[in-house]
C-alpha cells in the first residue's frame, strides 16, 4: 500500500469496503455511507466512482463531505 498514490489507496479501500458490504448484507439493500472517502481522487476517478455507484448500487448512497466537488460533479452527471 505504501507504494500506491493516495488516490489509488482510496480506490483500493473502496473496493474492499464494497466487497465486504456485499458479503455482509447477502444481496439485501443497505445504505452506504461515505465520509470524505473520495478526498484524494482526481476528478476523472471521482466521476468514474460516482458513475459506478449510481449504476451498480441498488440502495441509498450517502456522501458526507465538506467539499463542493462531489455535488458539482453529481449535478453535471445528472445524478443529483
Amino acid at each position: 500500500m505504501d507504494y500506491l498514490s493516495r488516490g489509488n489507496q482510496d480506490l483500493l479501500w473502496l473496493g474492499l469496503r464494497l466487497s465486504l458490504c456485499a458479503i455482509i448484507v447477502h444481496g439485501e439493500k443497505a445504505p452506504l455511507i461515505f465520509d470524505d472517502s473520495f478526498l484524494h481522487l482526481d476528478e476523472e476517478r471521482l466521476k468514474n466512482v460516482l458513475n459506478y455507484l449510481s449504476e451498480r448500487i441498488d440502495g441509498q448512497i450517502i456522501i458526507l463531505t465538506c467539499h463542493h466537488r462531489e455535488t458539482r460533479l453529481l449535478k453535471e452527471m445528472d445524478l443529483l
